[in-house]
């Protein structure tokens, strides 16, 4: 539920911060105050539509942040997870600025999200009605969805095991539109890949092997010049009294023969020595090469036959003979995927039809269930409409069958809410025939039987009491409170049997200082309600009859809640 909303900067709001309860609050005062402002702010918080009007007049930005505390089980936790955002304790905590210039950034939990991703929450957190806004009741292609959530808790493992099904139904089908739309393709394609991994296959090819050939071929190719250059440094090094290691020799005997008398002359005998000594070893290996030098002309050309090879393939395949590798390996991955007895038109087109009865049947049982959950619907709604003083209204639910080529993933039923509000009259749709008070209390009803169902924290009325008073009033406060008994309700009225209704009130003014317009709020106390309900009750003027007659509403109201409760 909401907890706290922070509001600064928007539209005839400075600086507002309000705390909100569980159960139901009223929202109250004159026209233009403020009001639905604040339910605009607090639907900023989860992904409305924004934009630079709501800056305040003279300033740069608008900031709206709202702490929510979430219920263990919400949905919410999922998208956070999936989305990388951290949470703990069940507090989200949601901000959202607007600039001028048309920047929006958006944070939950203080990380940056998109819009979308407002939305997706939001959806969870908060449901506004409003007597002019789009709602979920007033778009037909929720109804199915709505009429699902007011089933038994079995119901929904029975649609997810057909949406299971559904989607490999789908899936095959897709298969079988690529495979008549683009079958000679795929068959180019194969042939292609057969061609290409015949190709890379049949030259066997090793990784690295063409650097290791190049070294090789170099070698074979100077086979002349490296032999004389081997053997002429040998001999250089061991030719008998002109060698340079016996030179070396010499020069180290005699330098040994006064080391001792100048450190000097002990450096240079140490590093002669080594030198020495490490020609010796130098002139080994020099002899070891010799004796391994095979010059075999044969393999020269099968080398350089080879590297033509490699080099066509790295031409077609890729700039590295690992990247050639890496082509064949890939196109084995992709000529096993397509598996042309598997992807034979015949072939599919059997295996849909059975999948397709398959679904089918779960689809049966979804709609069976449906039209009883229909049924039980219909007695508690119209029910709460006798409560709702509609005596006379019937509401209904349609259902058109679909066939077993147009079954949707919802099933095989299209579903319709009904409603007739006058003896002697049709069924009709009930997005056309609801009037602005039946509609609101036609919400109330819904609202009443499903709210323990409603996947929201936060319900808000906004001046959904339009056009009703008397004794309607006093009933849709009845059941706006009922609804309070399982989520948190925020409720702008104008009636005063609903604000009496409310477990808290907040009263909103519009006040002018300095040539600026500003909005304030007051949580109202006893005496406070007394005054606002008497005002609600009076229009302009207030007497002691008013107050008296506010004071006795306030107590019928606790009575009614006693009642309900």
């Amino acid at each position: 539920m909401l907890k706290k909303l922070i509001i600064n900067n928007f539209a005839i709001i400075s600086q507002l911060q309000l705390d909100f309860k569980n159960g139901m609050t009223a929202l109250t005062g004159e026209t233009g105050a403020g009001k639905s402002i604040i339910i605009d702010a607090l639907g900023l918080l989860v992904g409305s539509r924004s934009s630079v009007d709501f800056v305040r007049t003279g300033q740069n930005s608008l900031t709206v942040q709202g702490l929510f505390e979430v219920s263990k089980n919400s949905p919410v936790f999922a998208i956070l997870d999936g989305y990388g955002i951290k949470h703990e304790d069940n507090i989200l905590i949601i901000k959202r600025e607007i600039n001028r210039k048309g920047r929006n950034v958006c944070r939950l939990n203080n990380e940056l999200v998109k819009t979308n991703v407002l939305k997706e929450v939001g959806r969870y957190l908060v449901e506004i009605h409003g007597q002019n806004q789009s709602q979920e009741l007033l778009d037909e292609d929720n109804h199915i969805g709505i009429l699902d959530r007011y089933a038994n808790p079995s119901f929904e493992d029975l649609i997810v095991q057909y949406q299971e099904q559904f989607q490999i139904l789908q899936e095959k089908k897709s298969r079988l539109r690529a495979i008549q739309k683009d079958s000679q393709n795929i068959a180019q394609r194969i042939d292609m890949l057969k061609f290409q991994i015949d190709d890379i296959d049949s030259a066997q090819l090793q990784a690295g092997e063409d650097d290791s050939l190049e070294e090789e071929k170099n070698h074979l190719a100077n086979f002349e010049k490296i032999s004389t250059a081997l053997q002429t440094s040998y001999e250089i090094l061991s030719e008998n009294n002109t060698g340079a290691v016996d030179a070396l020799g010499n020069v180290r005997q005699q330098l040994e023969d006064i080391k001792e008398y100048d450190p000097e002359y002990q450096e240079l005998y140490e590093s002669i020595d080594g030198a020495y000594y490490q020609i010796q070893d130098d002139m080994a290996t020099i002899s070891e090469q010799i004796d391994g030098l095979d010059f075999d002309e044969n393999r020269l050309d099968n080398i350089q036959k080879r590297l033509i090879v490699l080099d066509n393939l790295k031409k077609k395949y890729g700039p590295s003979l690992d990247e050639v590798i890496q082509f064949g390996k890939d196109a084995h991955a992709e000529l096993s995927k397509i598996d042309m007895d598997d992807n034979s038109e015949e072939q599919l087109i059997k295996v849909i039809a059975k999948q397709q009865d398959k679904v089918f049947k779960i689809a049966e049982k979804i709609s069976k269930a449906r039209h009883q959950t229909a049924k039980t619907l219909v007695k508690s709604i119209n029910h709460e409409l006798k409560d709702l003083y509609m005596k006379n209204a019937k509401f209904d639910v349609d259902f058109t069958v679909l066939s077993a080529d147009n079954m949707t993933d919802m099933g095989i039923d299209q579903v319709r809410f009904m409603l007739k509000t006058n003896v002697g009259e049709d069924y009709k749709p009930f997005v056309k025939v609801a009037s602005g008070g039946e509609l609101s209390r036609v919400i109330l009803a819904f609202e009443s039987i499903i709210a323990e169902k409603m996947n929201v924290e936060t319900i808000v009325f906004d001046e959904i009491d339009t056009g009703v008073s008397g004794r309607v009033a006093q009933s849709i406060g009845d059941k706006i409170y009922r609804v309070a008994q399982s989520l948190q309700v925020l409720c702008i009225t104008h009636l005063p049997q609903v604000a009496a209704m409310s477990d808290q009130q907040l009263q909103i003014q519009k006040k002018t200082a300095n040539n600026k317009t500003e909005t304030e709020v007051s949580l109202l106390n006893s005496h406070e309600r007394i005054e606002a309900i008497s005002l609600m009750l009076a229009g302009t003027k207030i007497t002691d009859l008013t107050r008296d007659h506010a004071k006795e509403l306030l107590e019928l109201a606790q009575g009614e809640q006693e009642k309900l409760d």
